[in-house]
């Protein structure tokens, strides 16, 4: 089964979107769930993917044909599958998203940095 980049992606984002929500109702037993339509205008609003409406679309129907997701009761679920390809990239970027984080908050330098000019 072969999956472009885009595709886990989405997959991605979707994992990524579900947790957020999700945190509200860790103590509770509730679960949040989002719709086709609902995703992919979030998608375009954060304005992270250049596809069409259309193109996003087409992308969650050949997702839902490889068993990556599914749609049930009007609202998109990780299948197993999908989420073991999503954990694969996450402990592939992990490192990466560590290492911003890191660098992003303040570092104590053990010595002054050496300049030059430009």
């Amino acid at each position: 089964m072969k999956i472009n980049k885009k595709q886990i992606f989405i997959l991605y984002a979707l994992m990524g979107y579900l947790k957020k929500i999700n945190k509200k109702f860790q103590h509770k037993p509730l679960e949040a769930s989002v719709s086709k339509i609902s995703f992919i205008e979030l998608l375009k609003n954060l304005q992270i993917v250049e596809k069409s409406q259309r193109g996003l679309y087409k992308n969650l129907e050949t997702l839902e044909k490889k068993k990556l997701i599914k749609y049930e009761n009007h609202f998109l679920k990780l299948t197993k599958k999908g989420l073991k390809i999503v954990k694969e990239k996450d402990k592939e970027l992990f490192p990466y998203l560590k290492l911003n984080l890191t660098l992003g908050k303040k570092i104590k330098i053990p010595r002054t940095p050496q300049t030059h000019f430009k």
